[in-house]
């Protein structure tokens, strides 16, 4: 994409590549930017060419810019002219003055402002568009057999996908496990693993943690035989990821998955809950677009500044350290409280029967302190989660990945033909 810069006859070229070299290197790196920087319209007759962006990097542009209108767009199809404008140097001020010369001369136009980071995300939302069938994806997602175990929990209304589509378009193939396969595997569990094999797991679970809380010695038991149970099915079924229906297994086998779920995304299997095939579908995305092991969980407070998530399980080489406790809701089995560490993240979410939306933004988390009322692990992000999350949230659960990941999804967004779903 073309970028046109307008600077004042004050400053330099040098200043505008100094001052504004965040932006414009993300710019250069994430939406493949070329940047002409212009301060009188006399080059322009030289340059002349139709930008994509305008970049105001500094006040006392107004002039220059109606100039440069009447020469390349006054007699032009109407279009929404978008422009760039973080708010230093009197940035802003001058880019509201050129909006309203564009609407009263009948042009629509729209500035975007913010961090490098909102930047960004913002133009690769603009340029995002439709294609009839995905690159990224095929090349990321076709071969991969995913395990849905059991259907999805009864309260997941607006979380599954078309499976036929995701075979067709995607070519990934799902496979149907019922339930009552899990159920005699883990009854099962002796014939197949040795008491030594069994207990081992439940050891070494216990020494990778802090403390352990509610669960007895046997409750580690059945939750090390429901791993190997799962795990067993997935081997035989060659299985890259699996999602399950967990709460009727709570009643089934008076236990819970939850350790299950941490020890498979460990090991690379990708492993979600509540046989939510939506938030698997990013978990996997977050995999293998970003290299990163995900945690799938629920917003649960939010403010105008932060946004806290939580759930029962997390997987253990995502935190600093854990505590072994019981299932939040029913106080049964075993669950992992897990302390994530303070730093850098990614939310997201792709979503949609046909996985056509998607939403994504980086933060920081800045708290995982405990509280008794919520699912064990607990994370805390200095982001604004609200207007998204309250008016137009794909769904209940979302994704946590460590590391900024933003650019990657959005093209990968924008290569898909998916639609972006921002935040305000």
């Amino acid at each position: 994409m073309r970028v046109l810069v307008l600077r004042s006859s004050f400053q330099s070229d040098e200043f505008v590549n100094t001052e504004y070299a965040e932006i414009i290197s993300r710019l250069e790196r994430d939406c493949d930017a070329e940047f002409t920087i212009l301060s009188d319209v006399t080059d322009w007759k030289t340059k002349h060419f139709v930008p994509d962006f305008l970049m105001i990097a500094t006040g006392g542009v107004e002039s220059l810019f109606k100039d440069i209108f009447m020469e390349t767009w006054n007699n032009a199809p109407k279009q929404t002219i978008s422009i760039i404008a973080d708010g230093r140097n009197n940035s802003l001020a001058a880019a509201l003055e050129i909006l309203s010369f564009l609407s009263e001369n009948g042009n629509n136009g729209r500035i975007i402002h913010g961090s490098a980071d909102d930047i960004v995300m913002e133009i690769n939302n603009i340029r995002g568009g439709t294609s009839s069938r995905p690159k990224d994806a095929t090349r990321l997602l076709s071969g991969l057999r995913i395990g849905v175990f059991g259907k999805p929990s009864d309260w997941l209304i607006a979380s599954g996908v078309d499976y036929d589509y995701l075979g067709d378009y995607y070519g990934v193939e799902t496979v149907f496990i019922d339930l009552q396969r899990l159920i005699n595997e883990f009854k099962d569990v002796p014939s197949h693993f040795s008491s030594s094999e069994v207990e081992k797991i439940a050891e070494d679970l216990v020494k990778r943690s802090k403390s352990v809380q509610e669960p007895s010695d046997d409750d580690m038991i059945a939750a090390a035989k429901t791993y190997l149970a799962i795990r067993k099915i997935c081997r035989e079924e060659r299985l890259d990821a699996m999602t399950i229906r967990c709460f009727d297994i709570i009643k089934a086998c008076n236990t819970t998955s939850c350790v299950a779920l941490a020890l498979l995304n460990d090991e690379g299997v990708v492993a979600g809950c509540e046989g939510d095939m939506q938030t698997l579908m990013t978990m996997i995305l977050a995999k293998r677009l970003c290299g990163e092991t995900a945690f799938m969980a629920n917003p649960s407070i939010l403010t105008d500044k932060t946004a806290m998530l939580a759930h029962c399980t997390v997987p253990l080489s995502m935190c600093d350290d854990t505590v072994v406790r019981s299932h939040f809701e029913s106080g049964i089995g075993v669950a992992i409280q897990g302390a994530m560490p303070l730093t850098d993240y990614t939310i997201m979410k792709w979503g949609g029967r046909r996985l056509d939306k998607m939403f994504v933004a980086e933060a920081k988390a800045i708290d995982n302190q405990y509280s008794d009322h919520f699912c064990r692990t607990q994370i805390t992000f200095d982001i604004n989660l609200k207007p998204y999350i309250l008016n137009r949230s794909i769904g209940n659960h979302h994704v946590i990945v460590r590391g900024r990941h933003a650019a990657k999804i959005l093209q990968f967004t924008r290569e898909n033909g998916i639609k972006l779903t921002i935040d305000n």
